[in-house]
């Protein structure tokens, strides 16, 4: 708790996207099957369906880890092939019209620049991706800045991290918000505090701070003023 309170109230929080800002799962799984039975199809493959909680595990992960685990051993270095089938699915849907943000996510984004609070995006996926999320669910319009593994200087989420800050003008108090372990690692390669947005697909016990989705419990535990003000 000790280096969450050297930064709060922070000057910029970046946030994760899948898993931590957007409902992934109401709409991965299914997807992830039918482009992998397409993708079996094309290629003359037998390929196990993944069930609901074998599907969401990948989510939050970079590149080959988010694909190759569908993939039958032999066929693993295929997953770019797999992305290819399955990514323009992933874009209709975020894309068609339908919310796909957690309950209060977009309230939550909106008080914190009326605050003053810098906002950006960090995310594992790729630029097509990260397009659909700044546009199909209107993240561009919320958030000050939004990075991905194509960002010009990215290789890890720790580049988008440090690059946030440097946007930012060298913000001295930040901190990072997750759901997944490449986003506590990235925190800690710098020296952030780190928030956990508790889930079920792993358990980051070691965060200075756990939040279960409530917009105002992250406020008072960033030492931010709340939307309710209590």
């Amino acid at each position: 708790m000790s280096l969450l309170r050297s930064h709060v109230p922070p000057e910029l929080v970046v946030f994760d996207v899948d898993g931590t800002l957007h409902d992934t799962f109401r709409w991965w799984a299914p997807i992830i099957r039918a482009g992998l039975q397409r993708f079996a199809t094309m290629h003359g493959l037998t390929i196990a369906m993944p069930d609901d909680r074998t599907a969401e595990a990948v989510v939050g992960m970079k590149d080959a880890g988010v694909w190759a685990p569908f993939l039958p051993e032999a066929h693993k270095h295929r997953w770019q092939e797999l992305r290819s089938v399955v990514l323009p699915m992933e874009i209709d849907e975020v894309s068609r019209g339908v919310d796909y943000l957690f309950a209060g996510v977009r309230p939550l984004l909106r008080h914190l620049r009326a605050i003053g609070v810098k906002v950006a995006l960090a995310s594992n996926c790729r630029r097509t991706y990260m397009g659909a999320m700044q546009d199909g669910q209107g993240l561009r319009a919320l958030t000050d800045w939004q990075f991905c593994l194509d960002s010009e200087g990215v290789s890890t989420k720790t580049d988008m991290l440090a690059l946030a800050r440097r946007a930012a003008g060298d913000a001295q108090r930040v901190v990072m918000v997750g759901d997944r372990e490449p986003d506590l690692e990235a925190a800690r390669a710098l020296g952030w505090p780190f928030v956990w947005r508790r889930n079920d697909r792993c358990h980051l016990g070691d965060a200075e701070l756990v939040w279960g989705g409530d917009p105002d419990e992250l406020l008072a535990g960033l030492g931010l003023p709340t939307m309710s003000g209590r």
